[in-house]
């Protein structure tokens, strides 16, 4: 079956014409296990999980159309996908992957997934993440779990996992709301409040999911948008003042749904811009809420994510739900390459949301900000590990040309 194996890719262009050697553009996450995690199972599964998704079995290589111009396309890759023991990622793209676009790792009691954003987002690394699952626990646990929102080897792979929505035509008649002008943000890359690193540190932070729920459920407000308001609310106390610009941060929404395709295996991610203006800074935290409600609301309207969509092809609430075998699951990360100063990626998996805050900061200045804001509204929390960023470097796939 044609997987649209040769075919010009179109969804992964951002990242493709972004990402290079010193810009991975690459993800990791980590599952950590409740037991220690067996090597020769986790093969196994993982070579289940290869078979369910064919689409995902590919390599990059770069064309050349009648006019000269470059474009890139995926073609068929049969090897293995490469499973190695210890945390150090396999560099992606190249011999240490098998040329793949994705690899698995584990040590002690974790299994990670690195993928290279131009291959899939969030949402499809949570698809074969549950099939992983699946299969691997399974077998380490003698059970036979429940498939139910799983992918496996045995299922019909519609043609709508694979088929790249922008290969389709723009609809007519979409009627966006209007956005209010953005005005001009803080850039923390060049008015940060204390000095910038190189090197990226990424700190894993635990909150209740139960205590979060609570919070979220009694106002206006969702855990996406909540962490979004604080993360602002921390920038808006370090930058007083606002003729620096408006403190704004950028909420990444899953795209699926709006576009009418559920089911795409393609990177689908978009983002939303959140900014707590100058009228906002006086506001007790439950009208903020609503507000920044309401410009997820807007932003996220259909038409205009459809819109937005569209406009880029032409110029990740953080639930995992990994089905049955989630029980086996005690914490999940997500770290990302991120060429911003300050990042948050957020999980959850069985009872607790899992925060990964990635900063360029050579101290705890916005840290130290955004914690000060959960511990305001009576969230607890704790630091569960803090370590240099671990994402897979990628080989430089322009090198070889057909």
């Amino acid at each position: 079956m044609n997987y649209n194996i040769g075919k010009k890719l179109l969804s992964e262009r951002f990242y493709l014409t972004w990402a290079g050697e010193e810009m991975s553009w690459t993800v990791r996450m980590t599952l950590k296990m409740r037991d220690s995690v067996d090597g020769d199972l986790l093969r196994q599964a993982v070579e289940q999980a290869r078979q369910r998704y064919p689409y995902y079995q590919v390599k990059l290589d770069v064309k050349k159309d009648d006019a000269g111009t470059e474009y890139f396309v995926y073609e068929d890759n049969s090897e293995p996908w490469v499973v190695s023991e210890g945390e150090k990622p396999v560099q992606l793209i190249g011999p240490e992957s098998n040329h793949h676009l994705l690899a698995f790792c584990y040590w002690d009691d974790c299994i990670a997934i690195d993928f290279f954003h131009c291959l899939t987002d969030g949402t499809g690394a949570y698809n074969i993440l549950r099939t992983l699952l699946y299969e691997y626990c399974n077998r380490r646990y003698d059970v036979a779990l429940s498939r139910a929102n799983v992918r496996v080897v045995s299922d019909t792979i519609s043609p709508a996992e694979w088929e790249d929505p922008a290969a389709q035509a723009k609809p007519d008649n979409l009627a966006p709301f209007q956005v209010p002008e953005r005005k001009r943000c803080i850039n923390l890359t060049t008015q940060a409040k204390t000095a910038l690193n190189e090197a990226v540190e990424t700190v894993n932070i635990l909150v209740e999911e139960q205590e979060m729920m609570k919070y979220v459920s009694s106002g206006d407000t969702s855990p996406a948008t909540l962490v979004s308001l604080l993360l602002t609310r921390a920038i808006a106390r370090l930058h007083p003042d606002m003729t620096e610009g408006v403190p704004m941060v950028a909420l990444a929404i899953n795209q699926r749904p709006a576009l009418g395709c559920p089911q795409a295996g393609q990177t689908m991610a978009g983002s939303l811009r959140l900014t707590l203006n100058d009228e906002m800074r006086g506001m007790d935290l439950e009208l903020q809420q609503t507000i920044f409600r309401g410009m997820v609301a807007l932003q996220s309207n259909e038409d205009n994510v459809i819109e937005g969509f569209w406009q880029t092809q032409n110029t990740q609430d953080g639930k995992a739900n990994l089905g049955a075998a989630e029980q086996y699951v005690s914490e999940m990360y997500t770290e990302a390459y991120t060429p911003y100063a300050l990042t948050v990626e957020m999980s959850a998996v069985n009872g607790t949301f899992c925060l990964s805050l990635m900063q360029r900061f050579a101290d705890d200045t916005y840290l130290d900000a955004f914690l000060d804001e959960l511990r305001q509204i009576g969230i607890s929390y704790r630091i569960a590990t803090r370590h240099p960023v671990t994402v897979a470097p990628i080989a430089d796939y322009r090198k070889n040309k057909s």
